[in-house]
C-alpha cells in the first residue's frame, strides 16, 4: 500500500511567504533542508494547498483534503490529539514513501507540524 507523510499547522504568514519555503526553483527548497535531504522532491509526489481562509476542524481537513486511508484517521486525529492540535488552516502532504523524516522532528515546518507516515488512499 502506498504511504503518505502528513504535515498540518496554523500558519500566520502570507500566502506568498509560506508557498516560497516549497520552492525549488534555485535548488533545493528550506523544506528539503528540513527534512534533511539536499535533493529536489518530485513534485508530483505532494500536495500543497492554498492556506484556507479560515481554521477548519483537523478531522474535516483529513478526510476532504488530504489521502490519507480511512482506518488511518483515528491514528492521525491521535497523533493530532497528542499535540493539543484540533484546528488547521494548512495542510501539506508528500506520498513519496522513499522520503525518510528522521527523528527528533522539527518543531515546526514552516509553521506546519510532522503528524506523521499513513496509509495512502491513492
Amino acid at each position: 500500500m502506498k504511504k503518505v507523510h502528513i504535515w498540518l499547522g496554523q500558519v500566520q504568514k502570507e500566502e506568498e511567504d509560506y508557498f516560497e519555503y516549497f520552492n525549488q526553483e534555485d535548488g533545493s527548497s528550506e523544506f528539503s533542508k528540513d527534512i534533511g535531504t539536499e535533493e529536489e522532491y518530485d513534485e508530483d509526489f505532494i500536495g500543497m494547498l492554498p492556506l484556507f481562509e479560515q481554521e477548519l476542524p483537523i478531522l474535516q481537513i483529513l478526510e476532504d483534503e488530504v489521502p490519507i486511508d480511512e482506518e488511518d484517521i483515528p491514528k492521525a486525529l491521535q497523533r493530532c490529539n497528542e499535540l493539543s492540535m484540533e484546528f488547521a488552516n494548512a495542510v501539506f502532504y508528500l506520498s513519496d514513501s522513499s522520503v525518510v523524516i528522521s527523528e527528533p522532528y522539527k518543531n515546526s515546518y514552516n509553521g506546519l507540524i510532522y503528524i506523521g507516515l499513513y496509509n495512502s488512499s491513492l
